[in-house]
């Protein structure tokens, strides 16, 4: 819960600061002036929400929310419903999802339109007229749409203001930073935050994915240009390849987006590690709760283990109660510079290819980025016929590709099939199957369980001890071991335990890890020491960083151990 007087979140419905009764927002809807042809913010306890503002007439409901149609977008609508090109561009035009609203009547485009509709010759069609696509009216409307909510927009940027600097107040200015990803909500975020701290020096972390429209990477420069004073950080993971790591363990999905942590949490974990270390930073983010239901389940201010994704930074979110129309109006009136792919039709521009893209996206990409639209679903084509879909063009064009779960189909998948034999030899000890040899960087994966004291074991047998970090006592034994069926094999003996069956879990884990380790970068996400770093030259564990806290081996921060399993798994 919210108290907008201390601005303090708390978990009373009663402020425990100044009494006043507190809520997480003021619920909002949009009305629609048929006088004036413009959307109207009001709050539903407004008591002249159904009054325009400027002209005082009365005002009907339209939507929850809407966001503006640009003249590119529009041109396209009158393409693909077969409307005479630029019929509609002096008309007031607005949308939400896949429904248009043109000078206030709806105008429903169904998916099954960008389905049959055919990319060359649309993108013929709107060559031919964008030449008479005027944006004077649009120009006009968007000055009556900023008018008439100018009260709406300087509660908006009061609320954040002073939210931004409550949420800062406890950290230095060279602690805080601004998560960046070329997007409209991160790009109100920065702005807000810089406005609100009066530091236009303030860190900003980009998240280049490999994967951004154009039009991201073009966008990240100009705001680099427009704000020379901000540290500006580029966090990429050069060392994998997206279509190497998806022909490997198949496509990301909806459930099963390892892109996220390998090419975007992981790279910024390393920028935050490299600046920072292991000191608790603020991150600005531009999460807003009606994005998704699992986005409405976060708070406002966030530093818990169980929902900050790179642990040694507590999240604040300005925008958290924002809506699209909010976002747009702020943007507009505020006249910031931002990503054209919005102008083009795209509501969010997080990574071309992602499994979320709605049906309208997919579309859009085939006309504006044709050839890695192509190679994409060519890509898709390929491993729907290796996995042994019997119809790959229906599993690609479906889109039945973004609901896969596990690695059925996949070599790959069995890295992560713990296999072991109980030795029949000594008590509490395991063989374990490794897909290679026995070697140091298994052994240094055996850190969190506490101190690696090769000079303890038997040398002949190249034994490892590992002692408790607390007791100090022999607690595992590794042994590299020859077992029939397995080309390679470790002994894993638990010693001087209570619950021997709860070590060897864990002890799976980390053979898991061994053996399924894509270099995701999760593991380094988890770590709040920052003993975790994962390169070309292996998985290491910093011993001298590590605090044995078992984050990396507990089922509530990575369950199965490894990301890979729940990539790889199968039925």
């Amino acid at each position: 819960m919210w108290c907008r007087s201390c601005n303090i979140e708390t978990n009373e419905k009663i402020c425990p600061v100044c009494g006043s009764t507190t809520a997480e927002d003021t619920p909002v809807e949009v009305q629609w002036c048929s006088h004036c042809s413009t959307p109207i913010i009001t709050a539903l306890n407004q008591s002249d929400k159904n009054i325009c503002p400027l002209c005082g007439g009365k005002t009907k409901y339209i939507s929850a929310d809407l966001r503006p149609v640009f003249p590119e977008e529009r041109l396209l609508i009158e393409v693909l419903l077969k409307k005479p090109p630029n019929v509609w561009k002096d008309s007031s035009v607005w949308a939400c999802n896949n429904r248009y609203y043109v000078d206030g009547k709806s105008v429903v485009v169904p998916n099954s339109i960008y389905e049959s509709s055919a990319p060359d010759e649309v993108v013929s069609q709107l060559q031919a007229a964008q030449g008479n696509n005027s944006s004077e009216a649009f120009t006009r409307y968007i000055d009556m749409f900023m008018q008439a909510n100018y009260h709406r927009l300087t509660f908006l940027k009061d609320e954040a203001y002073q939210f931004i600097q409550h949420a800062a107040a406890g950290f230095d200015p060279e602690q805080i930073i601004v998560s960046f990803s070329g997007g409209k909500d991160s790009t109100v975020t920065a702005d807000l935050a810089i406005k609100a701290l009066s530091n236009p020096s303030l860190v900003h972390i980009f998240g280049d994915t490999t994967l951004e429209f154009p039009s991201t990477t073009e966008y990240a420069e100009r705001y680099r240009n427009f704000h020379p004073e901000a540290i500006f950080q580029v966090a990429r993971n050069d060392d994998q390849d997206f279509y190497e790591v998806c022909d490997d363990i198949g496509p990301p999905a909806r459930m099963m987006r390892w892109c996220c942590s390998m090419f975007k949490t992981g790279p910024i974990t390393r920028i935050i590690n490299s600046l920072y270390g292991s000191e608790q930073i603020l991150t600005f983010y531009g999460i807003r709760k009606f994005e998704s239901v699992s986005r409405s389940k976060y708070n406002r201010i966030e530093d818990s283990a169980d929902a900050v994704k790179i642990k040694q930074q507590t999240v604040a979110s300005p925008i958290f109660f924002w809506k699209d129309i909010d976002i747009w109006l702020y943007i507009l009136a505020e006249d910031i510079d931002f990503n054209r792919a919005y102008r083009l039709g795209y509501d969010r521009v997080g990574c071309w290819c992602c499994p979320n893209n709605n049906v309208r996206a997919q579309f859009l990409s085939r006309i504006y980025m044709p050839e890695k639209a192509e190679a994409w679903r060519n890509f898709l084509l390929d491993f729907a016929k290796r996995i042994g879909k019997p119809d790959p063009e229906v599993y690609v064009d479906s889109g039945k590709w973004k609901a896969r779960q596990g690695g059925n189909g996949l070599p790959s998948a069995n890295d992560v099939k713990i296999r072991f034999t109980n030795c029949t030899v000594e008590d509490h000890a395991k063989i374990y199957r490794l897909v290679r040899s026995f070697d140091d960087e298994l052994v240094g994966m055996f850190t969190p369980f506490g101190r690696v004291a090769p000079e303890l074991g038997k040398k002949l047998l190249k034994e490892v001890i590992v002692l408790d970090s607390r007791a100090n006592v022999p607690i595992l034994s590794l042994q590299p071991f020859s077992q029939d069926g397995y080309d390679h094999a470790v002994k894993v003996r638990t010693i001087n335990v209570a619950d021997h069956d709860d070590l060897q879990r864990m002890v799976g884990y980390q053979i898991r890890k061994f053996n399924a380790c894509r270099k995701c970068l999760k593991c380094e996400s988890i770590c709040r020491a920052g003993a975790i770093s994962i390169s070309s030259a292996g998985y290491y564990i910093d011993p001298d960083k590590c605090v044995h806290c078992k984050a990396c081996m507990t089922a509530k921060y990575l369950d199965g151990g490894c990301t890979m399993d729940k990539y790889l798994r199968t039925k």
